[in-house]
């Protein structure tokens, strides 16, 4: 690829430095986007940019001798891995951490140029996932923590950052989102969106639940129905929750302590007079067990409760819900029957 334009090299490098001329960024613009082996061979000198360190302390040395040093010597890995998708070469060189650095280099191509939707579309999906019966943690690119609750899945593109903060989530998250008011974080369900600024909320929508909740500690969040587009213009300010009813796509705002629905994020559970049948599923990804509840009357039972997990057994939940007196239960191995008390 070289050798058809002996320039190409100087002029990346110059563009990362932020040194790059506005003619020599459109023939380098035109130069990327012409073919998938070039997009390729761009990204990773990219990565090898950051790699070397040049990014972060040019101004302490030479980054360009540094940044030849490097590439002279990974040339084998360099050589290969311009065939391999970008997720595969940032875990072979485990520089998860410089896809940040690497989203505002081309944060800074944009500007007002068309360049940036144009390598906002070369990113691929980056996919989290929490396995049952453990939670996972990440931080985003912009600074946003994150916390995933068991069972639940994360998707956003490399290029979150670039030109929008726009996660997808299957499950329950904890967020302590970084503030940006230019650039808004939105948190999309099937079932609901959550638009903010820089907050903490708990964002909790499994698909199979009855209903989604959003909870609020901090800052303010503005609400959208999927299910009932019209319904829109709800705000959540700190300690209120709002819950929607996935059957009649309703959706109401109430007034809740926040740090309560932040309490799985170390180990426990905590239920605020919510389904039993919801209450189920989190048991299940819990413990990994299977729950089926016999009778319609507890369907519709709501239960409060706070349990900690980190010391309870499922047995020792089973026994508080039966204290109640509405509940029986029978466990068979990993099977779990709930059914109405008799």
């Amino acid at each position: 690829m070289k050798t058809q334009n002996p320039n190409i090299d100087e002029w990346i490098l110059a563009y990362l430095n932020q040194e790059i001329g506005e003619e020599d960024r459109q023939t380098l613009d035109t130069w990327v986007m012409a073919s998938e082996e070039n997009r390729a061979y761009f990204r990773k000198t990219c990565e090898v940019w950051l790699l070397s360190g040049s990014g972060t302390i040019r101004d302490r040395y030479d980054a360009r001798r540094a940044f030849e040093l490097f590439k002279a010597e990974h040339a084998d890995e360099f050589a290969a891995d311009r065939r391999k998708s970008t997720p595969a070469r940032l875990l072979r060189y485990g520089v998860a951490a410089s896809v940040a650095a690497l989203i505002g280099v081309f944060a800074y191509w944009g500007g007002n140029h068309r360049g940036a939707e144009k390598v906002k579309g070369q990113f691929a999906d980056i996919v989290v996932e929490a396995p049952l019966g453990s939670l996972t943690h990440l931080t985003l690119p912009d600074g946003t923590t994150v916390t995933l609750n068991a069972g639940s899945r994360m998707v956003y593109s490399q290029g979150f950052g670039v030109s929008d903060r726009t996660v997808s989530l299957s499950g329950e998250g904890w967020f302590e989102v970084a503030r940006n008011e230019n650039l808004p974080m939105i948190v999309a369900s099937d079932d609901i969106l959550v638009r903010v600024v820089g907050t903490q909320f708990n964002f909790r929508d499994y698909p199979e639940d009855f209903e989604a909740i959003v909870s609020l500690k901090e800052g303010k969040v503005a609400l959208t129905n999927k299910l009932r587009p019209s319904d829109a213009g709800k705000y959540l300010n700190p300690n209120q929750r709002v819950v929607l009813e996935k059957n009649s796509g309703e959706m109401h705002v109430e007034s809740k302590d926040a740090s309560k629905a932040m309490l799985w994020t170390t180990g426990d559970l905590f239920f605020d007079e919510e389904l039993l049948t919801d209450i189920a599923r989190e048991l299940e990804r819990h413990y990994n067990v299977k729950i089926t509840i016999l009778g319609d009357k507890l369907r519709d039972l709501r239960v409060y409760g706070h349990f900690v997990c980190r010391e309870m057994g499922i047995e020792e939940i089973l026994e508080v819900l039966s204290a109640t007196n509405q509940i029986d239960y029978s466990i068979d191995g990993g099977m779990v029957t709930m059914r109405e008390h008799q």
